[in-house]
């Protein structure tokens, strides 16, 4: 039998479980057991947040894994932006059964104009700026996709020593892609303006899964399951965890 008993969705950073809701949502209707985690810090306010580090999101994310399985023999990931690099730590802990992955970050899609990494930016404000103003809604091209996600709480700002966390969190995934053997499948936006495109697909070569698929998608911006591409990428998912 090849569908997961479970499935772990794991949101982005700063963002919350309605990053993942429309695969979750799907989900929930096929009767299949999941959990759509809140990482430490989110889904609070941006002073909770300032509290949390590294440390606490990938154990979080570890910690609600080993949950799931204690309980279920094949549980499944799904995980997007921040939340696709700690998946892919998690999955390169772990049996993992099988690993979806949307838009995962491992750095920021360099820009001529920034004369440098924007996390090594954040990392020189961090002593001077204790926050950052944060889009209300964007990196989504849909218009219509980006009144539903605007309707859900999101931070206004965040924690600039925040942001050397999540460098350090997509530094380990790439580092510990090798060792991933989960039956994967991996979207990424080509015109992702926040996560880098070439980086996310350095990561998908790296892994060892003997069986996985790369989908390179043309019309969504970063936040995807709110995007143009969203009933697509949610009926590859759908197939690909519960009808394969």
């Amino acid at each position: 039998m090849n569908v997961p008993d479970a499935v772990l969705l794991i949101h982005g950073f700063a963002g919350t479980p309605h990053d993942v809701r429309p695969v979750s949502d799907v989900l929930e209707a096929r009767g299949l057991p999941h959990r759509a985690i809140t990482l430490p810090g989110h889904d609070t306010s941006p002073r909770e947040m300032k509290s949390a580090d590294m440390d606490r999101w990938v154990a979080a994310a570890r910690s609600e894994y080993v949950s799931l399985a204690e309980q279920y023999d094949r549980v499944a990931v799904v995980g997007f932006s921040m939340g696709g690099a700690l998946s892919l730590v998690v999955a390169s802990e772990n049996p993992v059964f099988k690993l979806v992955m949307l838009n995962p970050y491992f750095r920021v899609r360099p820009r001529w104009y920034y004369f440098g990494q924007p996390e090594a930016w954040a990392r020189r404000l961090d002593s001077v700026l204790g926050y950052i103003k944060k889009p209300r809604v964007g990196f989504i091209n849909d218009r219509e996709g980006r009144k539903r996600y605007g309707a859900y709480p999101q931070y206004r700002f965040i924690p600039t020593k925040c942001v050397r966390h999540l460098v350090e969190i997509g530094r380990m995934a790439m580092e510990q892609a090798p060792q991933v053997t989960a039956e994967t499948l991996w979207f990424h936006s080509a015109g992702d303006q926040v996560a880098d495109f070439n980086h996310s697909r350095k990561a998908f070569d790296r892994i060892a899964s003997k069986n996985k698929e790369f989908v390179a998608l043309n019309r969504s911006n970063h936040i995807v399951l709110y995007d143009h591409d969203v009933v697509d990428v949610v009926e590859k998912v759908t197939t690909f965890l519960l009808e394969a």
